[in-house]
Protein backbone atom coordinates (compact mmCIF):
# COMPACT_ATOMS: atom_id res chain seq x y z
CA UNK A 1 0.00 0.00 0.00
CA UNK A 2 2.73 2.28 0.66
CA UNK A 3 4.23 1.84 -2.90
CA UNK A 4 1.24 3.04 -4.43
CA UNK A 5 0.44 5.90 -2.06
CA UNK A 6 3.95 6.79 -2.90
CA UNK A 7 2.71 7.29 -6.84
CA UNK A 8 -0.48 9.12 -5.53
CA UNK A 9 1.20 11.43 -3.55
CA UNK A 10 4.02 12.19 -6.67
CA UNK A 11 1.30 12.68 -8.92
CA UNK A 12 -0.26 15.68 -6.89
CA UNK A 13 3.77 16.58 -6.20
CA UNK A 14 4.21 17.13 -10.00
CA UNK A 15 0.73 19.18 -10.36
CA UNK A 16 1.59 21.29 -7.84
CA UNK A 17 5.06 22.12 -9.54
CA UNK A 18 3.23 23.26 -12.41
CA UNK A 19 1.44 25.97 -10.88
CA UNK A 20 4.10 28.04 -10.33
CA UNK A 21 1.68 31.41 -9.01
CA UNK A 22 0.46 29.24 -6.71
CA UNK A 23 4.28 28.32 -5.23
CA UNK A 24 5.10 31.92 -5.47
CA UNK A 25 2.28 33.30 -4.20
CA UNK A 26 2.65 30.66 -0.66
CA UNK A 27 6.39 31.53 -0.46
CA UNK A 28 5.52 35.03 -0.80
CA UNK A 29 2.79 35.42 1.79
CA UNK A 30 4.57 34.49 4.69
CA UNK A 31 7.57 36.17 3.74
CA UNK A 32 5.62 39.59 3.49
CA UNK A 33 4.26 38.75 6.93
CA UNK A 34 7.89 38.55 8.08
CA UNK A 35 9.51 41.51 6.27
CA UNK A 36 6.74 43.99 6.79
CA UNK A 37 5.15 43.14 10.28
CA UNK A 38 8.24 40.65 11.83
CA UNK A 39 11.01 44.07 10.92
CA UNK A 40 8.65 46.80 11.91
CA UNK A 41 7.74 45.39 15.10
CA UNK A 42 11.53 44.36 15.69
CA UNK A 43 11.96 48.34 15.48
CA UNK A 44 9.64 48.99 18.06
CA UNK A 45 11.40 46.38 20.69
CA UNK A 46 14.91 48.04 19.83
CA UNK A 47 15.78 51.07 21.71
CA UNK A 48 18.87 52.43 23.45
CA UNK A 49 18.08 51.64 26.79
CA UNK A 50 15.16 51.25 29.12
CA UNK A 51 12.39 48.65 29.42
CA UNK A 52 10.37 48.50 26.09
CA UNK A 53 7.13 47.01 27.23
CA UNK A 54 7.28 44.82 24.06
CA UNK A 55 10.48 43.27 24.94
CA UNK A 56 8.51 42.59 28.34
CA UNK A 57 5.72 41.25 27.27
CA UNK A 58 8.17 38.71 24.57
CA UNK A 59 11.15 38.42 26.91
CA UNK A 60 9.39 38.45 30.23
CA UNK A 61 12.04 38.54 32.98
CA UNK A 62 14.91 38.09 31.05
CA UNK A 63 13.78 41.81 29.63
CA UNK A 64 14.20 43.13 33.07
CA UNK A 65 16.94 41.68 34.37
CA UNK A 66 19.05 42.77 31.17
CA UNK A 67 17.79 46.39 31.83
CA UNK A 68 19.31 46.34 35.63
CA UNK A 69 22.58 44.75 34.17
CA UNK A 70 23.09 47.79 31.66
CA UNK A 71 22.24 50.19 34.13
CA UNK A 72 24.88 48.36 36.94
CA UNK A 73 27.39 48.37 34.58
CA UNK A 74 26.41 51.68 33.70
CA UNK A 75 26.79 50.91 29.92
CA UNK A 76 26.57 53.38 27.58
CA UNK A 77 23.41 53.90 25.25
CA UNK A 78 25.56 51.51 22.27
CA UNK A 79 27.05 49.26 24.52
CA UNK A 80 23.31 48.58 26.42
CA UNK A 81 22.12 47.62 22.31
CA UNK A 82 24.57 45.39 22.16
CA UNK A 83 23.85 43.65 25.47
CA UNK A 84 20.40 43.57 24.89
CA UNK A 85 21.11 42.74 21.10
CA UNK A 86 22.68 39.75 22.25
CA UNK A 87 21.28 38.26 25.33
CA UNK A 88 17.86 39.27 24.89
CA UNK A 89 14.95 38.68 22.54
CA UNK A 90 14.10 40.30 19.66
CA UNK A 91 10.62 40.46 18.10
CA UNK A 92 11.61 39.07 14.96
CA UNK A 93 13.40 35.89 16.81
CA UNK A 94 9.97 35.83 18.37
CA UNK A 95 7.77 36.32 15.83
CA UNK A 96 9.50 33.92 12.99
CA UNK A 97 8.55 30.81 14.77
CA UNK A 98 4.92 31.70 14.37
CA UNK A 99 5.18 32.37 10.98
CA UNK A 100 6.83 28.79 9.92
CA UNK A 101 3.76 27.28 12.03
CA UNK A 102 1.11 29.40 9.95
CA UNK A 103 2.83 28.89 6.68
CA UNK A 104 2.98 24.88 7.34
CA UNK A 105 -0.49 25.19 8.45
CA UNK A 106 -1.72 26.76 4.93
CA UNK A 107 0.31 24.57 2.67
CA UNK A 108 -1.62 21.64 4.45
CA UNK A 109 -4.84 22.98 4.96
CA UNK A 110 -6.43 23.82 1.14
CA UNK A 111 -4.45 20.56 0.28
CA UNK A 112 -8.21 18.53 0.46
CA UNK A 113 -9.02 20.67 -2.97
CA UNK A 114 -7.22 17.83 -5.29
CA UNK A 115 -10.09 15.34 -3.84
CA UNK A 116 -12.70 17.31 -4.81
CA UNK A 117 -11.07 18.48 -8.15
CA UNK A 118 -10.38 14.54 -8.95
CA UNK A 119 -13.81 13.82 -8.29
CA UNK A 120 -15.19 16.85 -10.16
CA UNK A 121 -12.90 16.02 -13.05
CA UNK A 122 -13.67 11.71 -12.93
CA UNK A 123 -10.76 11.17 -11.87
CA UNK A 124 -11.36 9.84 -8.55
CA UNK A 125 -13.40 7.21 -9.99
CA UNK A 126 -10.56 6.06 -11.76
CA UNK A 127 -8.39 5.86 -8.77
CA UNK A 128 -11.49 3.71 -7.33
CA UNK A 129 -11.10 1.08 -9.83
CA UNK A 130 -7.64 0.87 -10.04
CA UNK A 131 -6.06 -2.14 -9.17
CA UNK A 132 -4.81 -0.91 -5.66
CA UNK A 133 -5.67 -0.31 -1.71
CA UNK A 134 -8.14 1.90 -1.82
CA UNK A 135 -7.14 3.52 1.72
CA UNK A 136 -3.27 4.38 -0.62
CA UNK A 137 -5.59 7.30 -2.17
CA UNK A 138 -6.07 9.09 0.80
CA UNK A 139 -2.66 8.09 2.36
CA UNK A 140 -1.15 9.22 -0.89
CA UNK A 141 -2.49 12.62 -0.54
CA UNK A 142 -1.82 13.46 3.05
CA UNK A 143 1.78 12.55 2.27
CA UNK A 144 1.68 15.07 -0.66
CA UNK A 145 0.01 17.72 1.81
CA UNK A 146 2.61 16.33 4.59
CA UNK A 147 5.86 17.05 2.21
CA UNK A 148 4.75 20.43 0.82
CA UNK A 149 3.83 21.65 4.08
CA UNK A 150 7.52 20.55 5.34
CA UNK A 151 8.84 22.20 2.62
CA UNK A 152 7.25 25.45 2.57
CA UNK A 153 8.25 25.58 6.34
CA UNK A 154 11.77 25.07 6.14
CA UNK A 155 11.87 27.25 3.15
CA UNK A 156 10.82 30.33 5.68
CA UNK A 157 12.96 29.18 8.28
CA UNK A 158 16.02 29.60 5.66
CA UNK A 159 14.71 33.12 4.59
CA UNK A 160 14.15 34.03 8.67
CA UNK A 161 17.84 32.87 9.26
CA UNK A 162 18.62 35.36 6.26
CA UNK A 163 16.98 38.19 7.02
CA UNK A 164 18.57 38.11 10.82
CA UNK A 165 16.67 35.94 12.99
CA UNK A 166 18.69 33.73 15.04
CA UNK A 167 19.03 29.93 15.72
CA UNK A 168 20.21 29.20 18.67
CA UNK A 169 19.94 25.43 19.44
CA UNK A 170 22.25 24.59 16.36
CA UNK A 171 21.57 21.55 14.05
CA UNK A 172 19.76 19.66 16.87
CA UNK A 173 17.19 21.94 17.74
CA UNK A 174 16.38 23.18 14.16
CA UNK A 175 16.38 18.74 13.85
CA UNK A 176 13.77 18.66 16.76
CA UNK A 177 11.79 21.47 14.86
CA UNK A 178 11.19 19.35 11.81
CA UNK A 179 9.91 16.85 13.84
CA UNK A 180 6.98 18.93 15.16
CA UNK A 181 7.06 20.77 11.41
CA UNK A 182 6.24 16.82 10.04
CA UNK A 183 3.64 16.49 12.69
CA UNK A 184 1.61 18.82 12.14
CA UNK A 185 1.91 19.06 8.72
CA UNK A 186 0.63 15.27 8.62
CA UNK A 187 -2.77 15.99 11.21
CA UNK A 188 -3.56 19.05 9.01
CA UNK A 189 -3.34 17.38 5.56
CA UNK A 190 -5.81 14.32 7.51
CA UNK A 191 -7.99 17.17 8.27
CA UNK A 192 -8.05 18.86 4.91
CA UNK A 193 -8.59 15.48 3.31
CA UNK A 194 -11.63 14.87 5.85
CA UNK A 195 -13.03 17.89 4.32
CA UNK A 196 -12.34 17.23 0.56
CA UNK A 197 -13.97 13.81 0.62
CA UNK A 198 -17.37 15.34 1.93
CA UNK A 199 -17.63 18.48 0.95
CA UNK A 200 -18.86 18.65 -3.33
CA UNK A 201 -17.43 21.93 -4.40
CA UNK A 202 -14.34 23.82 -3.55
CA UNK A 203 -16.06 27.00 -2.33
CA UNK A 204 -17.65 25.16 0.63
CA UNK A 205 -14.10 23.58 1.40
CA UNK A 206 -12.98 27.73 1.16
CA UNK A 207 -15.32 29.11 3.44
CA UNK A 208 -14.43 26.65 5.97
CA UNK A 209 -11.00 27.13 5.68
CA UNK A 210 -10.70 30.69 5.72
CA UNK A 211 -13.05 30.90 9.20
CA UNK A 212 -10.98 28.90 10.82
CA UNK A 213 -7.63 29.74 9.79
CA UNK A 214 -7.36 33.75 10.82
CA UNK A 215 -8.59 32.59 14.42
CA UNK A 216 -6.20 29.71 14.76
CA UNK A 217 -3.51 32.09 13.40
CA UNK A 218 -4.48 34.96 15.80
CA UNK A 219 -4.89 32.75 18.88
CA UNK A 220 -1.66 30.37 18.24
CA UNK A 221 1.20 32.74 19.86
CA UNK A 222 2.24 33.74 16.93
CA UNK A 223 2.18 37.63 17.72
CA UNK A 224 2.64 37.50 21.48
CA UNK A 225 2.66 34.95 24.21
CA UNK A 226 0.02 33.04 24.89
CA UNK A 227 0.03 33.86 28.88
CA UNK A 228 -0.06 37.51 28.12
CA UNK A 229 -3.52 36.92 26.36
CA UNK A 230 -7.14 37.86 27.95
CA UNK A 231 -8.22 34.52 30.06
CA UNK A 232 -10.95 33.91 27.30
CA UNK A 233 -8.42 33.48 24.61
CA UNK A 234 -6.42 31.61 26.48
CA UNK A 235 -8.84 28.62 26.62
CA UNK A 236 -9.22 28.79 22.75
CA UNK A 237 -5.39 29.08 22.52
CA UNK A 238 -4.91 25.53 24.47
CA UNK A 239 -7.78 24.27 22.34
CA UNK A 240 -5.83 25.20 18.84
CA UNK A 241 -2.67 22.80 17.69
CA UNK A 242 -1.43 25.24 16.17
CA UNK A 243 -0.32 26.71 19.51
CA UNK A 244 1.80 23.78 20.07
CA UNK A 245 3.89 23.98 16.99
CA UNK A 246 4.68 27.55 17.65
CA UNK A 247 5.41 26.92 21.19
CA UNK A 248 7.48 23.92 19.81
CA UNK A 249 9.25 25.70 17.01
CA UNK A 250 10.30 28.37 19.60
CA UNK A 251 11.76 26.43 22.00
CA UNK A 252 13.85 24.18 19.55
CA UNK A 253 15.06 26.99 17.45
CA UNK A 254 15.88 29.46 20.23
CA UNK A 255 16.00 27.26 23.77
CA UNK A 256 13.89 27.83 26.64
CA UNK A 257 13.08 30.15 27.86
CA UNK A 258 14.93 31.25 24.35
CA UNK A 259 18.07 31.05 25.95
CA UNK A 260 21.58 33.19 24.70
CA UNK A 261 23.71 30.60 26.05
CA UNK A 262 24.06 28.11 23.12
CA UNK A 263 24.40 24.44 23.44
CA UNK A 264 23.67 22.33 25.30
CA UNK A 265 22.04 25.18 27.92
CA UNK A 266 19.81 26.39 25.32
CA UNK A 267 17.91 22.88 25.35
CA UNK A 268 18.16 22.46 29.26
CA UNK A 269 14.67 22.27 30.79
CA UNK A 270 12.46 22.57 27.76
CA UNK A 271 11.85 18.71 27.63
CA UNK A 272 8.44 19.07 29.78
CA UNK A 273 6.74 21.67 27.39
CA UNK A 274 8.26 19.71 24.31
CA UNK A 275 6.46 16.56 25.76
CA UNK A 276 3.60 18.63 26.10
CA UNK A 277 3.42 19.58 22.47
CA UNK A 278 4.14 16.46 21.16
CA UNK A 279 1.45 15.10 23.06
CA UNK A 280 -1.12 17.43 21.69
CA UNK A 281 0.04 17.14 18.01
CA UNK A 282 0.02 13.55 18.36
CA UNK A 283 -3.34 13.64 20.04
CA UNK A 284 -4.46 16.01 17.16
CA UNK A 285 -2.83 14.71 13.85
CA UNK A 286 -4.10 10.80 15.26
CA UNK A 287 -7.59 11.82 15.61
CA UNK A 288 -7.78 13.46 12.40
CA UNK A 289 -6.05 10.24 10.31
CA UNK A 290 -8.87 7.82 12.27
CA UNK A 291 -11.35 10.55 11.12
CA UNK A 292 -10.12 10.83 7.38
CA UNK A 293 -10.02 6.80 7.10
CA UNK A 294 -13.54 6.21 8.37
CA UNK A 295 -14.59 9.02 5.85
CA UNK A 296 -13.18 7.49 3.22
CA UNK A 297 -14.02 4.23 3.75
CA UNK A 298 -17.52 5.32 4.09
CA UNK A 299 -17.42 7.29 1.19
CA UNK A 300 -16.43 4.66 -1.68
CA UNK A 301 -18.92 1.87 0.20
Amino acid sequence: MLKEACYVCERELKHFIRMRVQIISSIVTPIVWLVFFGYSMNMMSSGLGGINILNVFIGGERSVFLYFLTSALNATPLQSLVIQNYLGISYLDFFYSGVIGVTVMFACVFSGLSIIWDKRFGFFNKLLVAPIPRLSIMLGKTMYATVRGLIQGVIILGFSFLIGARIRTGVVGVALALVFMLLLSLGFGAFSMSLGIKLADQEALFGIINMITLPLFISSGAFMPVDTMPGWLQVIAYGNPLTYLVDALRLCLLGGPYSALGLPFSLIDVAPRLMRDLIALSVFTGTFLIIGTLLFRGSVK
